[in-house]
This record gives structure tokens, C-alpha cells and sequence, in this order.
């Protein structure tokens, strides 16, 4: 009966992924002069969000909050990053390094200290890209990381605090929210498919899913990034096929097929030969 009544539910419309476009317009926006410490923190971490396909509970709060949750958020200590040798090889950064030597970090790696699969301690790790500039995931974290360090001393201090002539503040799963469906506008997402009623901050993550499979990652490689479980095949409802870059070609690459036979229509089947033996 309880089956039944399922039937009659309609059918929810998933969250649609969003183009690297958008974090990087995210990013460029609270990074104008006249952009406020929290629209800079909110492009921040949507830039982070993105490529790190994070959960939105990880990296922002709520006014109204569980007083138990699993999903813990970033801190300040939960961030590494790197700098490469002589040799190229990447070397840790002191966690008391110059704010110079924590903006010209090569690499940057998110630790988790708890999650929603339960997986504590696993890394998320990404270099810095060169022709970006400032719109970059690992220059993002630097400047989240040193904005904090100049207000708050402790590690435990928060990755989504933000400081201005009010106070604290924290940046909350509506600030990105906002943002996202801001620069989804701006950038005429509905032109592309794309209604602005469909993305949200889950189409962060989703989209940093998508961005990996069309660079031609493979599963195992996407599971681990977003931290899914290793036996999980939840990460394939993020890799939205409908994307048209998915099937780029497809047809194309279809309609040049060599010529075949089909071999199985060229044997002999047992029915056949009893067929042939009846008189």
C-alpha cells in the first residue's frame, strides 16, 4: 500500500551542476574594491567549494543548527599548504609561514576531520592554477587562511569567518546560495538549459563532479575526491549525462563505424538442425 502511495509523489528535480564559469565569476566578484569581507569570503569558498566538491555544511553554518551532525566544518588547522623544491617536489609550508609564503603555495590540501561517510582524516589535495591568477581554489584557501590569521590566532578558528566593522561573522548556506544563483544569472545559465530555480549550492558539488568526468578522470578517481565510500555508486547521481558535452561527437563517432557481421546470425543453432532432420 505504502508502495502504492509513492506513485502519486512527484518526482523531485535534482539540483543541476554548474560550469567552472561560475565559481570563477563567484571568486572574481568578492574580490572587486568595493566588494565587502563577506562577499569575499562567500566567493572564496565557493571558488573552494567547487574544486574541492565540498558539502555545503562543511564550510558554512546555519541559524538554526542540529545539536548533533556528523558533517563537521573546515577550520583553519584542517589546511596545508605546500611549496615545490629544487627538485619539484612539494614540501610542507609551516603553519607560521609569511602571508607571502602562504599566497605563493603551489598546492593545498583539505584534511576532514569528520564526514558523512565516516571517513575521518581522508585529504582532498589540489595544485594551484598558474593561468588562473587569483581566481584559484589554492589561492582561495590562502587568502581565507590569512585573513583569519590577522583576527583569530586559534587553528580551531572557522574557514567560513569573516571579519568586519561589526564584528564576526560567519558565512551561512543562504550567503552561498545567493551567490551562486547570482552568478548563474549574471552568466545567463537559462539560456544554456539551465533555470536559475535548479541551481544551488549543491550544484557546487555536482559541478566539480561533472568538470572532472568531462577532463576524462575516471570513477575511482572522482569517488575519492568527493569522498564518497569506495563501494558507493551515489557519486554516479552527480555526473549528469545530460550535459551536452557528454555526448559532444557522439553521433558523429557513431555513423563512422566499420562495417560488421553479426556472428551469431552466421551459426547454426541446434533448432535448425532438428528443423532440417524432420521429413
Amino acid at each position: 500500500m505504502l508502495a502504492g502511495f509513492k506513485n502519486f509523489d512527484p518526482a523531485v528535480e535534482k539540483k543541476l551542476a554548474c560550469h567552472p564559469d561560475l565559481p570563477a565569476f563567484a571568486c572574481a566578484w568578492g574580490l572587486r574594491k568595493d566588494a565587502t569581507p563577506q562577499q569575499q569570503a562567500v566567493g572564496d569558498l565557493v571558488m573552494v567549494a567547487f574544486y574541492y566538491l565540498l558539502r555545503v555544511g562543511e564550510y558554512t553554518t546555519k541559524k538554526r543548527r542540529k545539536t548533533r551532525t556528523r558533517t563537521r566544518q573546515f577550520r583553519i588547522k584542517d589546511v596545508t599548504f605546500f611549496r615545490k623544491n629544487d627538485l619539484g617536489l612539494l614540501v610542507a609550508i609551516p603553519r607560521t609561514a609569511s602571508d607571502e609564503a602562504i599566497m605563493s603555495a603551489d598546492a593545498a590540501t583539505l584534511r576532514i576531520s569528520n564526514q558523512k561517510n565516516g571517513d575521518a582524516g581522508a585529504c582532498v589535495h589540489h595544485e594551484r592554477i598558474i593561468e588562473a591568477g587569483d581566481l584559484c581554489p589554492v589561492r582561495a584557501l590562502g587568502r581565507r587562511v590569512v585573513q583569519t590569521r590577522r583576527h583569530c590566532k586559534s587553528g580551531r578558528a572557522f574557514l567560513c569567518s569573516y571579519w568586519d566593522d561589526v564584528g564576526r561573522g560567519d558565512v551561512t548556506d543562504g550567503n552561498i546560495r545567493f551567490a551562486v544563483k547570482f552568478a548563474a544569472k549574471a552568466l545567463n545559465y537559462e539560456a544554456r538549459g539551465i533555470p536559475i530555480e535548479r541551481v544551488d549550492t549543491h550544484s557546487l558539488r555536482s559541478g566539480g563532479a561533472c568538470a572532472l568526468s568531462l577532463a576524462g578522470y575516471k570513477p575511482h578517481e572522482i569517488r575519492k575526491m568527493g569522498r564518497w565510500a569506495p563501494n558507493s555508486s551515489a557519486f554516479m547521481e552527480y555526473i549528469q549525462q545530460q550535459l551536452s558535452s557528454f555526448s559532444a561527437g557522439m553521433s558523429t563517432a557513431m555513423s563512422r563505424v566499420a562495417p560488421f557481421t553479426n556472428m551469431e546470425g552466421t551459426v547454426t543453432r541446434d533448432d535448425d538442425l532438428r528443423a532440417a532432420s524432420v521429413h
